[in-house]
């Protein structure tokens, strides 16, 4: 698989201007141009996966080969990290590809966990290695769980997924069983796509209410396998909440675990977040920015630029690293260009090798 970071990428090393730098890293960050401070990193550890969704990735990739691709270590990652933390960032989420899959992932979550300045970690999973990691994160540190979940269909679900019916049990046990596990929040992300899935609203919130869960349905985005991908397959916040009028939404009060979600109480019990990266932008609240696992950040999700880091992090340099963190927050645009999110050629990287 070829990596296509570096075409897009600031290639630099991040050198440090400022003669009146030390080597401490405890001074917190400003904020960016656009007065947004940043204090939440999305961290991939891995571009494999155990699943191959339509909107996630090409099928022609084999999401399970790494052969010549370059991983950060955990080393490099925690180092990272903790400069992250150092500036002022105290949220981590831990994404893939899917994190599970990777090798040693809960011993470095505990280390991530312990970093000074971390006040949570959190992991985004499909949700089928749940049954056997569970009881581990929460020792390890994890408070919050976002699974995504496309279907509760099997035969759908199989073929969303790009694998075979045992793993749909497999998530669904995974669920049930993170569920029944002391983490703070548990969430499950569906992407409605038109055709595909959006027969399903219904399920999907009375499964909500059953389970006392935050279900969230997120717009499709040209994002990884984007020859799917059109306005016209977009569910908006607009179609959800007319379908639901009859359980009478009632919009819920933001705070910081809401995340880019808009959240709605039903009257059914159940518990829904909308986002909408397509049609209603979130851009001014943002305060995140993304560590890809090859060593690049990248400031938004729907912006092919990134800033390389891999010097800062072979060299340990403290100060470069901070100097490249400065840079990403300063290409950082206030919104995303909704012109190129509808170009046809789509993004260079796959959602898999953005972290979703």
């Amino acid at each position: 698989m070829s990596n296509n970071s570096s075409n897009n990428s600031n290639n630099n090393n991040c050198s440090n201007n400022d003669s009146s730098s030390n080597n401490s890293n405890n001074n917190i960050i400003q904020p960016d141009q656009y007065g947004r401070r940043l204090k939440y990193l999305r961290i991939s550890v891995t571009p494999a996966c155990n699943f191959k969704c339509i909107y996630c990735k090409p099928h022609t990739e084999n999401s399970m080969s790494l052969a010549g691709e370059k991983i950060l270590s955990y080393d490099d990652i925690l180092f990272v990290s903790e400069v992250f933390a150092g500036l002022g960032v105290n949220r981590l989420r831990v994404t893939g590809g899917e994190p599970l899959v990777r090798k040693d992932i809960v011993p470095f979550l505990s280390k991530l966990s312990a970093i000074n300045g971390i006040e949570e970690v959190m992991i985004t999973t499909n949700g089928s290695l749940l049954t056997k990691y569970s009881d581990d994160l929460l020792k390890a540190g994890v408070s919050r769980l976002n699974i995504s979940l496309d279907t509760l269909n099997a035969e759908r679900f199989n073929y969303i997924a790009g694998t075979n019916t045992n793993m749909f049990n497999d998530t669904m046990a995974g669920i049930r069983t993170a569920i029944r596990t002391d983490f703070k929040q548990v969430k499950i992300n569906a992407v409605m796509i038109k055709g595909f899935n959006d027969d399903e609203l219904l399920d999907f919130v009375n499964f909500a209410a059953e389970e006392n869960i935050i279900m969230r349905f997120i717009e499709f985005m040209p994002v990884g396998n984007h020859d799917l991908w059109s306005k016209e397959n977009i569910i908006t916040s607009d179609m959800i909440l007319k379908q639901l009028a009859h359980l009478n939404p009632q919009q819920l009060q933001k705070d910081k675990n809401t995340g880019p979600a808009v959240n709605y109480k039903l009257s059914n019990g159940a518990t829904i977040g909308i986002i909408t990266p397509i049609t209603k932008h979130f851009c001014d609240d943002c305060d995140k920015v993304r560590l890809t696992y090859d060593g690049y950040i990248r400031s938004c999700l729907l912006d092919d630029r990134e800033i390389d880091i891999n010097d800062a992090i072979k060299s340990r340099d403290t100060n470069m690293l901070i100097e490249c963190i400065k840079e990403a927050l300063a290409i950082k645009s206030k919104e995303y260009d909704k012109n190129s999110v509808e170009v046809k050629n789509g993004y260079n990287r796959t959602m898999s090798r953005i972290g979703g």
